[in-house]
């Protein structure tokens, strides 16, 4: 692609390692992998930095690196979009070099090049020129300066050649027709007649023994989508995602601050609160705030990051080197470490600061619906990630959640007169659901609270709570079964959006579909 896009946080070594796993299949030793590589990195002039993280190399190294990913597996054709963009002439003809040397040993190189300077379009063995869609030339370099003259353009020697047929396509109207006519649209090939592939093959890529089984299995017309197992897929992914995780120290940091800070803030706001029979409806609070800290802790996090993502996957998705199903699987893993590690030691502090009954059903209850709510959180924010941008997304995850938040708290106080209807409205929430799970985690089948600091409780007994929170004789079980269905949920919906984001015919069809039905209408 025309944009340098490359994992962050890995070694080039560790990428092209990762490449080797995943697209050379389990039929080659790990040595053999470990050999490509070398011979790939030697190849294009990237041993020297083998080390060096993929955001610490110079453009250049980037765009070569771009070419040994693919390189792993020794296709056959390469297709380049602006392999020269952004880089000076230096890195321009080291990067025409290699290309060269690549063509030279049997791969057809196809590149896509705006404004070519006059070494890289003498590099070329054949040019093929456009114009308003149709084909101006079709042929060798030598062959565009007389083709030019017999239709009356003769080239002035102070221009360059593809500058001189593109200005001129450009500048006079009635040169495109003359040009396509000429040319027959493309189907007349002015190539030399002495340019022939075979001499363009050299005998370091037939000794290659990845050639030898590539070629071999292409010659069998063994028809397999992937070269590795879903299991390997996953597992590759898995580690590699482990070990960005692990190395982006900053977000680790920053989340571990974030988690200290509201330690602190709740157990301010809520200290003492869990056994104090004139304080429940307190500690109903602390049970919703938790739920508030879940939902968009773990729900803005993919909403800002994902759609960055979702540019590499496709990538590497459009490239065969895995499928979606094992990619999917591993980004839903990815983060439930941190969040367990994180969230556990958030709830347990909190928990024990509020004086929450210390009975150790009650607290495993409470913590299993609170991590149930990040999950489905950071699945609702994948699928907002998906569909949206940056901008967007940043915008239609607080108005999602406003509705959600809410529909979450809708009856307090009043909870025993809730209609039908609306009991199942507010069950759209899957917070709703959460808090309710929650709520019987911590008030459900509980003695009277302590009451010292009045003479009368009103929810000394948390039954009245639950009553008039719209709670009561609600099962816990059926609730968290109800936060595992919004789990389920978030995620297919997030797995769908991105399979969609990657079939590019399917966007294209509802985009033409809604701008007739808006004409229409």
């Amino acid at each position: 692609m025309q944009e340098d896009l490359l994992q962050p946080y890995l070694t080039v070594e560790e990428l092209m390692i990762i490449a080797a796993k995943l697209k050379l299949g389990d039929h080659i030793s790990s040595k053999g992998k470990a050999a490509t590589v070398t011979e790939v990195l030697k190849l294009l002039g990237l041993e020297t930095c083998r080390e060096t993280r993929t955001d610490r190399i110079s453009g250049g190294q980037r765009k070569r690196l771009s070419i040994a990913l693919e390189l792993v597996s020794n296709p056959p054709v390469i297709f380049l979009d602006e392999p020269t963009s952004g880089l000076d002439s230096v890195s321009v003809k080291h990067c025409i070099d290699i290309l060269k040397l690549l063509a030279g040993q049997g791969r057809t190189v196809i590149c896509t090049i705006h404004q070519p300077s006059s070494y890289v379009f003498q590099s070329f063995n054949q040019v093929y020129f456009m114009q308003h869609g149709m084909c101006v030339y079709n042929g060798s370099t030598s062959n565009l300066i007389p083709f030019m003259s017999c239709l009356g353009y003769g080239c002035p020697v102070t221009y360059s050649p593809p500058d001189y047929i593109i200005e001129t396509a450009q500048t006079v109207p009635e040169s495109v027709s003359r040009l396509v006519d000429s040319i027959k649209n493309g189907k007349v090939n002015r190539r030399d007649s002495k340019v022939l592939l075979s001499s363009y093959y050299s005998s370091s890529r037939k000794s290659s023994a990845v050639y030898e089984e590539t070629t071999r299995r292409r010659e069998a017309k063994m028809d397999v989508d992937f070269p590795t197992s879903f299991w390997t897929q996953f597992s590759v992914l898995y580690l590699r995602m482990m070990l960005q995780t692990k190395r982006n120290t900053v977000v680790i940091w920053v989340q571990l601050f974030y988690h200290a800070l509201c330690v602190v803030f709740y157990g301010g706001l809520f200290y003492g609160v869990g056994n104090n029979g004139s304080l429940t409806v307190q500690s109903l609070n602390y049970c919703f705030s938790v739920m508030i800290f879940f939902v968009y802790t773990y729900l803005m996090s993919p909403v800002l990051l994902f759609p960055f993502e979702v540019r590499l996957l496709k990538r590497e998705y459009f490239n065969r080197w895995y499928g979606l199903k094992p990619y999917f699987l591993a980004l839903s893993l990815r983060s439930l470490p941190l969040m367990l590690v994180l969230g556990m030691a958030f709830i347990i502090i909190t928990y024990f600061i509020t004086d929450q009954p210390m009975e150790l059903d009650r607290f495993i209850l409470f913590s299993l619906a609170s991590i149930l709510v990040g999950i489905a959180s950071e699945g609702l924010g994948t699928a907002i990630g998906s569909v949206c941008n940056i901008t967007n997304g940043s915008i239609v995850a607080p108005a999602i959640g406003a509705p959600i938040i809410m529909f979450c708290i809708y009856g307090m106080g009043y909870g025993q007169f809730i209609g039908p209807v609306m009991k199942i409205v507010t069950y759209t929430s899957y917070m709703r659901v959460a808090l309710v799970a929650v709520g019987q985690s911590i008030f459900g089948n509980r003695h009277p609270l302590e009451c010292t600091d009045e003479i009368f409780c009103y929810y000394q007994d948390p039954k009245r709570l639950l009553r008039d929170a719209g709670m009561a004789n609600s099962s816990y079980t059926l609730h968290i079964l109800g936060l595992i269905a919004y789990v389920i949920l978030f995620r297919l919906i997030a797995y769908l959006a991105i399979r969609l984001r990657l079939t590019s015919e399917i966007p294209r069809i509802v985009s033409n579909y809604t701008k007739k039905f808006l004409w229409y209408t």
